[in-house]
């Protein structure tokens, strides 16, 4: 179910993926629908297009993801390698329900020595659990969401997506190796992936 990432990060990182848009049920910007048989893209979000999205033109991505998909909907439960120090929850999908949502609540608690992290724009789940979210998981809200008002109402911290440096506000940072996210200090920006790669 989890994959290592061994490169982008300086430190092994595993995370977990699943189908692009199929499982964000509250994207909007940049929602992309990938059909599962035929990898034939839906471009839903009319800003920017989901660059997870991309690696599912590959059968083996799509099938990882799906398969991913369908256990954790049939409630098997999320047990993490026992090496990892780090995860990234979703490089690809999102919490596609607040009883999933609640399942890496648990994880997290019950895993304290390890760093979770991960952006969502299942905001919703996360303001009803608000005051349960344990110390060693940040959660980043990621603009572009149909419930982009519950940011600023909860202050919550976000990243939102530029097509360039130039566009990004002087004020805001931006980060392009995930130490924001994962330190979870402040809200800041994002480049556009299918602009320019995050890694300079």
């Amino acid at each position: 179910m989890f994959r290592l990432r061994k490169t982008f990060y300086p430190f092994p990182v595993y995370e977990i993926n699943l189908p692009a848009g199929h499982t964000c049920p509250f994207a909007k910007d940049c929602k992309v629908l990938v059909d599962r048989y035929t990898g034939k893209f839906d471009v839903v979000g009319k800003k920017f297009r989901c660059y997870a999205s991309s690696a599912e033109r590959f059968p083996s991505v799509r099938n990882h993801r799906w398969d991913n998909f369908e256990r954790l909907k049939n409630g098997e439960p999320i047990i993490i390698p026992d090496t990892a120090t780090h995860i990234r929850i979703h490089g690809s999908g999102d919490f596609f329900s607040q009883e999933y949502f609640d399942s890496w609540l648990s994880v997290c608690k019950n895993n304290p020595k390890v760093k979770f992290w991960a952006f969502t724009k299942s905001i919703q789940y996360w303001v009803n659990r608000i005051d349960l979210i344990p110390d060693n998981l940040e959660l980043t809200a990621s603009k572009g969401s149909m419930q982009d008002e519950l940011i600023d109402r909860y202050n919550l911290n976000y990243a939102e997506v530029f097509q360039s440096e130039e566009e990004v506000p002087p004020h805001m940072p931006i980060d392009y190796d995930d130490s924001l996210a994962m330190a979870g200090e402040c809200s800041f920006a994002l480049i556009d992936n299918n602009k320019r790669r995050m890694v300079k």
